[in-house]
Formats: C-alpha cells, sequence, structure tokens
C-alpha cells in the first residue's frame, strides 16, 4: 500500500518524491504532480494521530493518545475488574475513628 494524495490543483495521481522524519510521530513528505501540464510540487504531512491497539512495547519518550472508543474499551475492561470497594449504609450515622485508640500512650 502506498500513501498518495491527489494533486490539489487538477486532482491528478502524484508521487512521492522524497521523505524526511521530523520527529518520531512526524514525516514531511514532498510530492510532485504526474499531471506535466500541471507541475505542482508540494509538501504535506504524515503523522500519527492516536493508537488504535496499545504496543506490547512501549516507547516511554512517545505520548500518543487513544483513540477514544479503545480509552471507553480500557476504562470498561478497568471497571469490571476493579474491586468492589464496601459501601455504608446511607442512613448510618457518620464515625469518627482515633486514629490512636488503643496505642500506647506516653508517660
Amino acid at each position: 500500500m502506498r500513501v498518495t494524495i491527489k494533486c490539489p490543483h487538477c486532482s491528478s495521481r502524484a508521487r512521492a518524491v522524497k521523505s524526511r522524519e521530523m520527529t518520531v510521530t512526524m514525516r514531511e513528505v514532498t510530492y510532485q504532480c504526474t499531471n506535466v501540464l500541471c507541475g505542482h510540487t508540494y509538501v504535506a504531512g504524515l503523522e500519527v494521530m492516536r493508537t488504535l491497539s496499545p504496543s506490547a512495547m512501549p516507547n516511554p519518550q512517545v505520548n500518543i493518545p487513544l483513540s477514544p472508543h479503545v480509552e471507553r474499551r480500557l476504562l470498561s475492561v478497568q471497571l469490571d475488574v476493579a474491586p468492589v470497594s464496601p459501601v455504608r449504609e446511607l442512613d448510618a450515622p457518620a464515625r469518627n475513628l482515633d486514629l490512636f485508640e488503643g496505642a500506647a500512650h506516653g508517660p
């Protein structure tokens, strides 16, 4: 699979003539229109935008946001496996506990 962009002026096929890495998540690609009557040469950006499947070997220096649907799915899984904390009855009186209760006090 080749990533191409049609010429924005004449809509002819364009071919990539060079590319260079700008950052670990961004490349700059120079395209040239194949229509000899147009001859447009232009630069486009190719950027990593979001994660669909998290890496098994993540680079700690790279921060690529999760796609919203992936984030929702991961949150749902986390909630499904999270332990449930005990909940006190809403009408039960609040209790203030002494942190030092039962501890030996000074002389």
